[in-house]
């Protein structure tokens, strides 16, 4: 379709969406209330900056001390903390992570001052309840829980060896001195750039972040906001918003969010969608082209789905995304603008359990609370493996019926006999009638023996961590939730067997597929359990 042709049948879904406006008192009830929680997260968040601005000062004046920095330019080598994301952008909500940038002078490096020096203070800090450093990734952090918030925190080092005292005036300068240096610390200061040309380049900033904020829940309730395992992230569903709002700047909340639906259910994604306020300035400069989403390639690639930043270099925001979790996606756009006009039935939450017909429950579990979000956070960064294993074998589903959604936020406890655990879900909605469970064994078993390998690479203390994997179908996932042991399994060797249940179930029987040998010695367990009557 031409830009003509865009154009016009955008109108016309003003029109309808204008038409369909009639029961908008519901979402602006529910603004109402998004808005009062939100101002109230943005006061604390802002507290929280202030008290994290004092450790970050002693600390960097320290690292100055130490190398000997003059004591006249003490007062110019101090490091800042600045928040972006959702706290930037004023739409984070009670659950959102708050996103900082720690902007440091030259002198000051990642790996010994930022990952140790601190790394030490904050474990110090009185409410200080949970603290871990992730430094082998493309976005090395420091995650913590203080005082009831998740905070992470980036790390960017200027090649300068001061700090200027307003960082937003000077950061397309600062950014473009890191060209020819080190990429992470640019994108580092790219979360903050990205998030000040979103705000600059609305029309109307309080009918975005309005409008974002019900997205959020929105995507939150439905299940399709985790970029972890492949669905949207906050940038994504920002720069979704931002781009509903340029092309409809004159229309009011409860539009904006009708639109949103009814464009992205009819949106071709082999178009990329980016917002009008993207950098000019950076595209000459040869150095870093090859780090930069390139949109003639990508369109040659017929990518899943394209949202891009508009800070340079360009990055597509959806790169997680794959064929299964957009199919989910774009459904659910779908379902969201055939629901229009009813917010209460748009903006009902999916009831994941049932809405399937089969379940595989992958329970991350410790021994000991120490480092469990570090492990944690290395499963999950491998479920869409899973999802990929699963959606991809054509033997075990109806591709006329088939979805897998996964849930987004774990269930705590289900392993009770484990110090800490976390819980996830995946659900299929059909299987071919000879697929269930033995031939999701395949895709598990492999799955399990990849992360078993990445495992040993990287935990020392593998012992103390372990991952279970279980299939239930509708009729036992309430038992394998709240009522099964997670150590129902016979050790003899990994066949299907068929074993007795409670004499007062009256299924009276299950199939147990049990523990893999070559897995068992890793300490990465794969239990199957069906209930087939």
């Amino acid at each position: 379709m031409n830009q003509r042709g865009l154009m016009e049948e955008l109108i016309m879904i003003q029109t309808q969406c204008n038409i369909n406006a009639i029961k908008a008192n519901q979402l602006v009830s529910l603004r109402q209330s998004l808005f009062k929680r939100s101002r109230k997260i943005n006061r604390k968040a802002k507290r929280f900056k202030h008290i994290q601005e004092k450790i970050v000062k002693k600390w960097s004046q320290q690292c100055a001390k130490e190398k000997r920095i003059n004591e006249d330019h003490l007062k110019y080598c101090s490091a800042v903390l600045l928040p972006y994301g959702s706290v930037l952008l004023g739409v984070a909500d009670s659950k959102s992570d708050i996103d900082l940038i720690c902007i440091a002078p030259e002198f000051i490096d990642r790996r010994e001052q930022f990952f140790n020096g601190l790394f030490y203070l904050l474990s110090n800090e009185q409410g200080m309840e949970q603290i871990n450093k992730i430094e082998s990734t493309s976005n090395p952090i420091i995650k913590m829980i203080y005082k009831g918030f998740h905070i992470d925190i980036n790390f960017a080092q200027l090649n300068s060896d001061r700090v200027p005292e307003n960082i937003d005036d000077n950061l397309d300068e600062l950014r473009r001195n890191l060209l020819q240096s080190e990429d992470k610390s640019l994108y580092a200061l790219n979360g903050r750039k990205n998030g000040i040309l979103i705000s600059k380049s609305m029309p109307d900033h309080s009918q975005f972040v309005q409008a974002l904020r019900i997205i959020k829940q929105w995507a939150k309730k439905r299940k399709v906001s985790s970029n972890i395992i492949g669905y949207l992230g906050g940038i994504s569903w920002a720069i979704l918003m931002a781009k509903i709002c340029q092309l409809f700047p004159r229309v009011d909340v409860c539009q904006t969010v009708s639109l949103f639906f009814q464009i992205y259910s009819q949106w071709n994604w082999k178009i990329p969608v980016v917002i009008d306020e993207s950098e000019q300035d950076f595209i000459q400069i040869e150095t870093f082209k090859t780090l930069c989403w390139k949109r003639d390639e990508d369109k040659r690639n017929d990518k899943i789905m394209q949202i891009i930043t508009p800070a340079y270099p360009f990055f597509n925001t959806t790169f997680k995304v794959n064929k299964i979790t957009f199919q989910t996606i774009f459904q659910e756009f779908q379902i969201g603008a055939q629901k229009l006009g009813d917010w209460n039935e748009v903006l009902r939450p999916l009831d994941f359990f049932d809405c399937f017909q089969y379940f595989v429950a992958i329970s991350i579990v410790s021994k000991s609370s120490e480092n469990f979000h570090k492990w944690t956070g290395f499963c999950e960064a491998q479920l869409p493996k899973l999802l990929k294993l699963i959606g991809h074998n054509e033997a075990i589903y109806d591709n006329t019926s088939f979805e897998l959604r996964i849930t987004p936020d774990g269930e705590e406890n289900l392993e009770r006999d484990y110090a800490k655990s976390l819980t996830y879900f995946l659900g299929i909605k059909k299987l071919k009638p000879d697929a269930w469970p033995l031939f999701l064994r395949i895709p598990i078993t492999q799955f399990a023996i990849e992360l078993n390998q990445r495992k040993l690479q990287s935990f020392k203390n593998e012992e103390e961590f372990n991952m279970k994997i279980y299939v239930a179908n509708v009729t036992d996932i309430d038992q394998l939730r709240g009522k099964l042991s997670p150590r129902m399994y016979d050790d003899s060797d990994c066949i299907v067997k068929k074993i007795k249940m409670n004499e007062e179930d009256k299924n009276g029987s299950a199939y147990l597929v049990k523990r893999v040998s070559s897995i068992q010695s890793s300490g990465i367990n794969q239990d199957v359990l069906n209930d087939m009557f």
